[in-house]
C-alpha cells in the first residue's frame, strides 16, 4: 500500500464514513479502516500444511492467537497480522486446515453492541435494534464468515455453504467450554498449557429479555448454524 492510499483509508475515509453514517444512518465508515487493516479478505491463500483461524469478532479470538504465538503453532499469518477475516474462497475446508471458535450468537451479538457503544460507534449511538439494522458484524456473522461471503445478506444458500463449511473445519472450539477444548486443541502438538491469557475481556450490564428477542429477529441462521454443529439448543422462535 503506497502512501496515499495509507492517508486514505487510515486518515480521511474513517473521518468522511462517520459524517456519512450520521447523516444517513449507514455502516460504510469502517470499510475504509477494515481495508486499511486487511480485514474482511476472503481471497488469500496459505500453505495446506498449516492452520488457519477464522476470528469472528467477539469470540475470543486475540486471546486464541496469543496461544498460537506463544507455543510458536503453524499458523497462517494473515498479511499485516490480520485478524478478521472469513474462510477464504481460494481454500476451501475440505483441504484446508481451518479453526474457530463459537460462541452463542445472542452473547456474542450483544458484546459486539456494547463493544461499539464504548467507542461511541454512531451506528450504537441509536439504541441496539438500529445497530443490527446497520452493523453487517451484529447480525449473522458467522455464516458470511464461514461461507466466505463476508458482506452478504445471509438466505438459506448461503447458510448452507458455512454449515458445510463448517462441518469440515479440523478444530471448533466451544467459547462456553474455552478452557478444556483449547487444552485438549493444545494437547494435539504435545503441549499441556498452564497459563490462561484473556485479551480484550469487558464488563458491561447484563442483556434484557427484550434484547435477548431482538438479537434473535435478525440473527436467525446463526442461531441455527451454532445449534446445528454444537448441538446446542438455543431457541430461535
Amino acid at each position: 500500500m503506497n502512501k496515499l492510499d495509507k492517508f486514505l483509508y487510515k486518515n480521511l475515509s474513517p473521518k468522511i464514513g462517520k459524517f456519512i453514517d450520521k447523516l444517513f444512518l449507514t455502516n460504510i465508515g469502517k470499510r475504509g479502516t477494515n481495508y486499511y487493516h486487511n480485514y474482511y479478505q476472503n481471497d488469500y491463500s496459505f500453505d495446506s500444511e498449516k492452520y488457519c483461524l477464522i476470528a469472528v469478532p467477539k469470540t475470543g479470538g486475540w486471546s486464541f492467537r496469543k496461544y498460537t504465538e506463544k507455543y510458536n503453532l503453524p499458523f497462517y499469518t494473515f498479511e499485516k497480522d490480520a485478524l478478521h477475516n472469513p474462510v477464504s474462497l481460494n481454500c476451501p475446508p475440505e483441504k484446508y486446515k481451518y479453526v474457530t471458535i463459537l460462541r452463542n450468537p445472542i452473547d456474542r451479538s450483544y458484546s459486539e453492541y456494547q463493544m461499539n457503544t464504548r467507542l461511541n460507534d454512531v451506528t450504537s449511538s441509536r439504541g441496539l435494534i438500529n445497530f443490527l439494522k446497520t452493523c453487517t458484524d451484529a447480525r449473522n456473522v458467522y455464516c458470511q464468515y464461514y461461507s466466505g461471503l463476508i458482506g452478504e445478506i445471509v438466505d438459506e444458500r448461503i447458510y448452507n455453504i458455512a454449515l458445510k463449511n463448517l462441518k469440515n473445519f479440523h478444530s471448533i472450539i466451544d467459547f462456553d467450554n474455552y478452557s478444556i477444548d483449547l487444552d485438549n486443541f493444545l494437547k494435539k502438538f504435545n503441549i499441556e498449557n498452564k497459563e490462561e491469557i484473556h485479551d480484550n475481556k469487558s464488563k458491561y450490564s447484563p442483556i434484557s429479555v427484550n434484547q435477548v428477542e431482538v438479537i434473535k429477529i435478525y440473527n436467525y441462521w446463526d442461531i441455527k448454524l451454532y445449534n446445528e454443529i454444537l448441538n446446542k439448543k438455543v431457541p430461535i422462535d
